[in-house]
């Protein structure tokens, strides 16, 4: 009786769903707990893009950085250019900014690694 429960309930999973699973038994299998949450990936991204991330980060650790971060490193861009290309003046387009989850601090901190990025690295499309 539970067993033919067991294999209704697989039978009714979804593409999607036994992806996930997959990737969570591989947690339970490995018990590397930055593996816990990778089942999760499968509800986000399609089967090739889950794919072309795993062939790409396959064996790597990283760490996701919030949207805030992601912003801030926006705003640091917007601040970059009204600076450098429309010469203005930093603290006046500091100060003239109006931030939704970044704070002041940490805007111009990412403005001067960004600065310090540009001047040091060349960025050319692959």
């Amino acid at each position: 009786m539970i067993k033919s429960s067991l294999i209704k309930g697989l039978e009714e999973l979804n593409k999607d769903d036994i992806y996930s699973l997959m990737l969570f038994v591989l947690y339970k299998l490995k018990d590397i707990k930055e593996y816990s949450t990778l089942s999760e990936l499968v509800y986000i991204l399609d089967k090739e893009s889950l794919f072309n991330f795993l062939n790409y980060y396959g064996g790597l650790t990283i760490k996701v950085p919030t949207m805030s971060e992601l912003k801030t490193i926006c705003y640091a861009l917007i601040v970059y250019q009204q600076v450098t290309y429309e010469n203005n003046n930093l603290d006046d387009v500091l100060n003239n900014l109006t931030l939704e989850d970044v704070s002041r601090k940490d805007l111009k901190e990412a403005y001067c690694k960004l600065t310090e990025v540009l001047s040091n690295y060349e960025f050319q499309r692959k």
